[in-house]
């Protein structure tokens, strides 16, 4: 993956001098990828921050979608760019096992056959010491479609939604519920392949897309329809129960759609 980062790193780096050289101080870059395009994107970004190409500030949070873990200890290379686990947003379908494919328990033996037919996987800390060859890096973002797309995960609430892992408590509970994670369900179940497999069905990024309309949709329907309702509501009563000298002296509540805070603004003042 990192050989394929290096190729992709010198046909960008052109094109990031040129933005730098034509936006200065204001240029951003954010990059993204599906499967192993998001783990490139993960390397490229780091290449170019840890290379002095670019500053942090410049460089907007990597999403990415149902993309393998490339690096053991990658959490040393954020704390040295003074970056915290937000630069990274890894969204993973409930059911999908590409993501879990290097970071998932191995058996002994398996161990055993690898560092056979590699000899630097006999130093391998993450595998010599955890059983995995990866490590995950940044904000975890667990993707449950509708049943009726893809049967729920065990370790969830049923319906559809994006859930997040709270690392505020203990780190240990905090990593256990990550391996649990990743390891259900286990990549190495033969149920995963074939035409109906969980890989066709949780991985595509057609399933992806269409599984964030879904939260998406549901969003909108819990929070920004009802506040349209009661902003036009409101709009109706002013207009109908009093006149603009009764009410240019009142504070009347707006909702932002955006993040849902309230705005208090007097009637007569663009908004």
């Amino acid at each position: 993956m990192y050989e394929a980062a290096k190729v992709i790193y010198e046909k960008v780096i052109p094109h990031v001098v040129d933005f730098l050289q034509t936006h200065g101080e204001h240029a951003r870059f954010q990059f993204t990828g599906h499967s192993l395009g998001g783990s490139i994107a993960v390397l490229v970004s780091l290449m170019l921050l840890i290379r002095n190409v670019v500053r942090c500030s410049m460089v907007e949070p990597v999403v990415i979608f149902g993309s393998p873990f490339v690096l053991c200890g990658g959490r040393k290379l954020l704390d040295e760019l003074t970056l915290d686990d937000a630069q990274i947003y890894n969204v993973i379908m409930h059911g999908d096992i590409v993501p879990r494919g290097f970071s998932c328990n191995i058996p002994g033996f398996l161990i055993s056959i690898l560092k056979l037919f590699k000899r630097s996987l006999h130093s391998h800390p993450c595998l010599n010491e955890n059983k995995f060859m990866y490590s995950p890096l940044g904000e975890l973002l667990i993707l449950q479609p509708n049943a009726k797309s893809s049967p729920g995960h065990p370790l969830l609430p049923p319906g559809t939604a994006f859930y997040a892992l709270d690392t505020t408590g203990c780190k240990d509970t905090s990593n256990a519920a990550i391996n649990g994670f990743l390891n259900s369900p286990h990549p190495f179940d033969p149920k995963a392949y074939g035409d109906d497999g969980t890989v066709s069905l949780n991985h595509d990024s057609s399933s992806y897309l269409k599984a964030i309309k879904g939260v998406l949709r549901l969003h909108i329907t819990a929070t920004i329809v009802p506040k349209l309702r009661e902003k036009k509501s409101l709009c109706h009563h002013l207009r109908i129960h009093g006149s603009m000298k009764e009410i240019q002296n009142q504070q009347i509540r707006f909702y932002d759609i955006k993040d849902g805070v309230c705005i208090l603004a007097r009637v007569g003042i663009n908004i």
